[in-house]
């Protein structure tokens, strides 16, 4: 039975940071642990606010979150083919390509044989989208410092290592669809 009012979300919330389902839910789970369904909902929970942190934060440049992580990846790693830069986005390839569209239409990027390899390209970002990926990851960086501010360098560090592991997972041989 769903909660009718906000205190009763309250209650729930706060049996689920304390490591717990409701009973009513136990059911639900069958044979799977609580612990997973408890990661799922913060896994979800977190995604969404981090989705719309980024729409905020990018919303003043004209990108989204893949346009962003596209120019970021290419600051961090330097020009690389659209199939290399896939692995790592874990966005479609036809996101992709309308991602590489978009920034180079905007200045932002732009195509070039490989010098490897003639039959494919490489991305590589323009002095416009340098300037850009390294204006926006400043305050990015600057805001998430502030988002962070209560955790110390060990709290974050296992939080890093507990994401890294659910990556991990979820792009394993147990994973499921992938994109």
């Amino acid at each position: 039975m769903a909660p009718s009012d906000p205190s009763e979300l309250g209650k729930i919330d706060a049996l689920l940071r304390a490591g717990d389902v409701p009973e009513a839910w136990k059911p639900l789970l069958e044979a799977a642990e609580p612990a997973t369904l408890l990661i799922m909902m913060w896994a979800g929970r977190l995604g969404r606010r981090v989705e719309a942190f980024y729409q905020q934060t990018l919303r003043p440049h004209g990108l989204k979150y893949s346009d962003y992580a596209l120019l970021l990846l290419l600051r961090l790693a330097g020009p690389h083919s659209p199939k290399n830069l896939n692995r790592h986005l874990a966005i479609t390839p036809g996101g992709q390509t309308k991602s590489i569209d978009r920034l180079e239409k905007g200045g932002l990027v732009r195509r070039r044989p490989d010098p490897e390899d003639g039959r494919s390209t490489r991305i590589l970002l323009t002095k416009k989208g340098e300037r850009m990926v390294a204006k926006i990851f400043a305050s990015d960086l600057k805001a998430h410092e502030a988002i962070f501010t209560d955790l110390d360098g060990d709290a974050r560090m296992r939080i890093a290592a507990a994401l890294r592991d659910l990556l991990d997972a979820f792009e394993g041989e147990n994973a499921g669809p992938r994109r």
